[in-house]
């Protein structure tokens, strides 16, 4: 699901200092089909989900989203619900609030509860009931604060019953009265369990129908009538959630939903369902249901049947491996849920579930010279995908084929890297390979070669592999340090390769298991271990210190020689300079999460792409690739139209070592942009001089000169507003 509509603009100079005055913009992707409750609003459904807040529009069959891009506190929501002014109160996985504002688009931000566990919101008047894991709390919607909190246990829902709350959590149904001077004693509060007649001490949802409360346990349902509890329906049953529809009482079970007091034959409401979660009525009086990894579901009256609505996006939001293809689309590789390609509008998955690939877990990507995408995955070897006009096509690779599985299981094939060579090659990790041919290289006609332990590769379990600027190929394994295979670019002829180079501690490093290599532009290889980030240039490996966190997942190389280091406690890129760094974690950035697994840049936009192992995040960089000359210099827009609300004119095209000066007709110089400042091949102009001030309305000329020697002029046409 793409969340790019409303993502913020974060100036990041105070974090970002060497890069003060670019417009840095994060954009979030998840998956948010985990629904945990949903609400009506004004011809609208709000659903609480996995990945963030969805509005869904049933008029127009759209969802639009909120996540942390967008003003939210986070990405996980657990609970929501609407207020009598119309405001939207959502709840977060990290115990944050939001508030969102529909006449001003606004959200805001309630702390009062951070680190605690909201299980569900409920309003009453101008107070918030806020059901925590310690209990139950008032917060008070006119004052902006917390008015009381009652620490009576952990509480699933509230209701109110006239001037009687009531709770339900997971050690049984308590009840007061709101009229009682001291609800936070507590003997203010009486407690039934299953010692007093309920099915099950745990209780996950209450409903007053019929002149009884009524309580959904995970053994059936309660209801309380004349101080007592009786034994309703549904026993053994998990009940999710109770609700009133159409004057009848619809119950959320483990095994679909039902009408309340039916005969047998005309209980159950439609097909099965996939585990309810949550039920809602709206405005124009459907039944609405959320459902547990499934999305969301609206009940066919006259067909009796459900009609489920899945928000589209990637296949979860567990990344492990992220690359371009030659058309621009990005492919992601999940651990659990399969492959996902998004081509910058849609998303489409290819997974077990639908029947395209034969397992979910894959843990890499590689791109070969016909464009085909190449997937690794653990157990199930490799599936490649090959676009057939508007369609993409998947065959797979196995113990057929030439890969070799694990001892005990030939057939459970795992591999952990692959890597496209200059000449049209796939080199090949086979993790644990029974035969011991653990590196494996098969060309365009697929023809294949091996290289094993025999050989001199210094473990059967290889995680890493990297390919230098001369050839060699780096293998980076579980326990055993870094093997170099070179091979003198002839992989098929094993006559004159050479194993017998690596680097073990004796050579400097601090860890021997090898998670990532990363070989920049000037002939350093980058090594990540569990324990620190190294460096090996020119026969000797260093640790470098200054990386945001020591246990490093990945590393990776842009276009313009910076490194970014993905550890499990955010981000660090090191600039080209050698010296810079800078860091990105989710306190100091929209970082989507702190464990960052994989990362794909796009050249030409300098689009960053994270993956992590809770969602996607996209950062714009200015680091993309130069042009080879300016032919295809230009300017946008033109005109150029100055009215404060932030817009900016690009220069694209730049070449290598450019530099740009902007000149009013006159001829007079008001901004010089030298070529240390530009990253790529495209600027951005705010409109202000060297001194700060926005320039008046006119012609302008830019005049781009390189170190080389090419120079390219053209004009713009400003209009002050």
């Amino acid at each position: 699901m793409q969340h790019g509509k409303r993502a913020i603009t974060l100036l990041l100079a105070l974090l970002l200092p060497a890069w003060a005055g670019i417009n840095w913009q994060w954009q979030t992707y998840t998956n948010a089909i985990d629904t945990r409750q949903i609400i009506a609003g004004d011809s609208t459904i709000w659903c609480a989900t996995n990945g963030g807040l969805l509005r869904y529009n049933p008029a127009a069959g759209t969802f639009a989203p909120f996540v942390n891009t967008d003003g939210l506190a986070g990405n996980d929501i657990t609970a929501v619900t609407r207020d009598h002014l119309g405001r939207i109160w959502v709840a977060i996985d990290n115990g944050a609030m939001n508030v969102y504002h529909p006449a001003t688009q606004t959200w805001r931000l309630i702390q009062d509860y951070a680190g605690q566990t909201i299980n569900r919101l409920t309003p009453l008047g101008d107070s918030i009931f806020v059901a925590l894991g310690i209990g139950v709390s008032l917060f008070d919607a006119k004052r902006w604060e917390v008015k009381e909190t009652y620490k009576i246990g952990e509480i699933h829902d509230t209701h109110f019953v006239g001037r009687q709350i009531w709770a339900a959590g997971p050690k049984g149904v308590y009840a007061s009265s709101l009229d009682l001077p001291n609800l936070m004693a507590p003997n203010s509060w009486v407690r039934y369990t299953a010692s007093q007649g309920l099915l099950a001490d745990e209780v996950r949802a209450l409903q007053w129908f019929e002149n009884r409360l009524y309580a959904g346990t995970t053994k059936g349902i309660n209801y309380f009538e004349n101080g007592a509890w009786s034994s309703g329906e549904f026993k053994n049953r998990v009940i999710s959630d109770l609700e009133i529809w159409q004057g009848k009482m619809v119950i959320a079970t483990n095994e679909g939903v039902f009408w309340h007091k039916a005969t047998d034959d005309n209980r159950r409401m439609g097909p099965s369902l996939s585990n309810p979660v949550s039920l809602t009525v709206d405005t124009a009086g459907q039944l609405w249901a959320g459902l547990d990894n499934k999305g969301i579901a609206l009940y066919n009256s006259s067909e009796q049947t459900w009609d489920n609505i899945i928000p589209e996006g990637p296949a979860d939001n567990k990344f492990t491996a992220l690359t371009f293809d030659h058309n621009g689309d990005l492919w992601t590789a999940s651990s659990s849920a399969g492959i996902s390609r998004f081509d910058g509008a849609h998303w489409q998955v290819f997974n077990l579930a639908n029947k395209k690939l034969p397992g979910n877990d894959y843990r890499c990507l590689a791109v070969d010279s016909k464009n085909r995408v190449w997937a690794g995955s653990w157990g199930g070897g490799i599936a490649i995908f090959t676009r057939q006009g508007d369609s993409i096509a998947v065959s797979t690779l196995s113990a057929k084929d030439g890969l070799a599985g694990i001892s005990v299981n030939p057939n459970y094939i795992v591999i952990t890297a692959l890597h496209a060579d200059e000449h049209g090659n796939m080199w090949i990790l086979n993790y644990q390979a029974d035969n011991l041919q653990v590196l494996a290289v098969v060309d365009t006609l697929m023809n294949w070669q091996y290289f094993s332990t025999r050989d001199g590769i210094k473990s059967s379990l290889l995680l890493a592999l990297e390919i230098d600027n001369t050839g060699r190929k780096w293998i980076g394994t579980q326990g055993s340090g870094v093997s170099v295979l070179d091979d003198n670019n002839t992989p098929f002829n094993k006559s004159d390769d050479d194993l017998s180079q690596g680097l073990g501690r004796e050579d400097g490093l601090l860890g021997l298991t090898i998670r990532s290599l990363a070989h920049d532009r000037d002939g350093v290889m980058w090594i990540g271990t569990p324990d620190a980030l190294h460096y090996w240039y020119d026969g000797a490996v260093k640790p470098r210190y200054q990386v945001i966190n020591d246990d490093i997942n990945v590393i990776a190389v842009d276009v313009r020689n910076n490194k970014w280091i993905g550890t499990s406690g955010g981000m660090s890129m090191f600039e080209a300079d050698g010296f810079t760094w800078h860091h990105f974690s989710t306190s100091l950035s929209p970082l989507v999460s702190d464990n960052v697994t994989s990362f794909a840049f796009d050249q030409n936009t300098g689009e960053v792409y994270i993956g992590t192992t809770n969602g996607l995040s996209r950062l714009q960089t200015p680091f993309t690739r130069p042009a080879k000359n300016l032919d295809n210099l230009s300017g946008y827009p033109n005109p150029f139209i100055i009215d404060g609300s932030g817009t900016s004119f690009y220069i694209d095209g730049l070449a290598e070592n450019a530099a740009v000066r902007i000149f009013t007709p006159e001829g007079r110089l008001v901004r010089n942009i030298p070529a240390a400042q530009i990253y790529g091949a495209r600027i951005v102009w705010d409109g202000r001089t060297d001194r700060g001030e926005y320039v008046a309305s006119g012609i302008y000329l830019y005049l781009v000169t390189t170190t080389s020697g090419m120079s390219k002029a053209g004009k713009v046409a400003i209009i002050r507003q």
